[in-house]
């Protein structure tokens, strides 16, 4: 085997390696985002609404359901996201434009 050909192997080699990697840590640690109630926010290429009312959360665009901390929905064929932690933040929705904040991951499955 040529000096050539074997960087081109190992240069390889690696690459599907962190291909491997990549693939693990977005499967299956996912990555996570905080969203202000009322506002919108882009996953996976996927614009949805999120807002939040007796610790429910709707994920317009996304499900007409609601869901609670530990809930997954499927916004894209590769992509699903989970609500994380809903907190209220003590301000008033009416005259402060948010009353709570929604972590949401967001992973391959």
């Amino acid at each position: 085997m040529t000096r050539g050909r074997k960087v081109g192997v190992i240069a390889g080699g690696l690459v599907l390696v962190a291909a491997a990697v990549a693939t693990v840590a977005f499967g299956f640690v996912g990555v996570s985002q905080t969203v202000e109630s009322g506002t919108q926010a882009r996953v996976c290429g996927v614009t949805i609404g999120v807002t939040v009312s007796d610790q429910r959360v709707r994920l317009l665009g996304a499900s007409d359901e609601s869901f609670t901390e530990g809930d997954r929905v499927r916004v894209a064929p590769f992509c699903v996201v989970e609500v994380v932690a809903i907190e209220e933040t003590g301000l008033s929705a009416d005259a402060d434009g948010s009353s709570a904040r929604v972590e949401l991951r967001w992973r391959l499955w």
